[in-house]
């Protein structure tokens, strides 16, 4: 057996397998983030607004970047064969991938100001800035990836570009915008944060005058030790799951014209663009899950989202006529 037909096997049975429990883990996670951002608690705060928009568009990205690799598993592979779903199929995913990464990047920023000491940054955070920031970031990414549907094109069995120059301009609009400018405002963001963080609690220590302040410092320091380490946390996953794709998107962009390729590099390229982008994955499936490990504040909110909705299905099934709307 060649080395063309032994990695389009493995990719085949990764299809079947892996992707279907991929998505159902992915979107699972993404519908409970949603599910806990939107309770009326969190619906005006400005930092969760980001993170519920950005799990609708990490939906998005998952089922247009998930469900064709599914698909071409058991029948032919539609963005190597059909033109258009080429173009599309690739245009939302860049779309709703960049939306969620600045969506994210965004509440970095906005965490940023809700610690600062200064007045002005703080009127940054506010719920109804957060829902025009979002309106306005998503027509950017409707418009900003739209070359995808003018020069993608289907051409030696690959969803591929017309020309260099074309291939080119999507590397440096991808790695400049998608992966090192939000990762970069990430880290700032982290860095100023834990400053202000640390000047915040050296002031509260010095105001402290009693037992009961202490306990109370001691709970805001171990709130503001989790912020920390689910923006690190955050950083990291965010870095290492699109670097592999950075590479390969360069690569790409600069051998497209190479001549003469044999089956086996073409195989080669063609497997680890697909590693790469299952790579790029992780990160929206594991969102939800990243967030339930590093911090126990919202681990709890989530325990109690879910108690508050057994509990009021249980109240349906045993009085129907006396049923409140649940408020939270």
């Amino acid at each position: 057996m060649s080395l063309s037909s032994i990695l389009l096997t493995i990719q085949t049975q990764m299809n079947r397998y892996y992707y279907p429990i991929a998505i159902v883990f992915g979107l699972l996670g993404c519908l409970l983030n949603i599910l806990l951002f939107s309770r009326k608690q969190f619906r005006n705060v400005s930092c969760c607004i980001y993170f519920l928009t950005a799990s609708v568009a990490m939906i998005v990205s998952l089922l247009f970047g998930l469900l064709p690799n599914i698909y071409s598993g058991y029948y032919v592979n539609l963005m190597t064969t059909v033109y258009s779903i080429c173009k599309i199929r690739f245009y939302i995913t860049q779309s709703s991938t960049m939306t969620y990464r600045w969506f994210l990047t965004i509440a970095c920023i906005d965490r940023y100001a809700q610690s600062s000491v200064n007045v002005r940054l703080r009127a940054f955070a506010k719920s109804h800035i957060a829902y025009r920031i979002v309106i306005c970031v998503t027509i950017i990414w409707i418009i900003l990836p739209i070359h995808n549907l003018i020069y993608r094109i289907t051409s030696g069995g690959q969803c591929t570009w017309l020309s260099v120059t074309s291939a080119l301009y999507n590397s440096f609009f991808t790695i400049i915008l998608g992966n090192l400018t939000p990762p970069l405002i990430m880290i700032i963001c982290a860095i100023l944060i834990g400053h202000n963080l640390a000047f915040k609690r050296e002031r509260r220590r010095k105001n402290n005058q009693s037992q009961i302040e202490d306990e109370s410092v001691r709970i805001l320091q171990v709130r503001d030790y989790q912020a920390i380490a689910m923006l690190f946390i955050q950083v990291i996953v965010y870095i290492t799951s699109t670097l592999p794709w950075i590479v390969f998107t360069v690569y790409s962009a600069f051998t497209l014209n190479v001549d003469n390729k044999s089956n086996d590099r073409l195989a080669i390229e063609g497997f680890l663009g697909y590693i790469s982008e299952m790579i790029l994955n992780i990160f929206p499936m594991l969102s939800f899950y990243l967030y339930t490990l590093t911090s126990k504040m919202f681990r709890q909110q989530f325990i109690k989202t879910i108690y508050l909705i057994l509990t009021f299905k249980n109240r349906c099934w045993s009085h129907p006529q006396r049923i409140e709307p649940i408020n939270q």
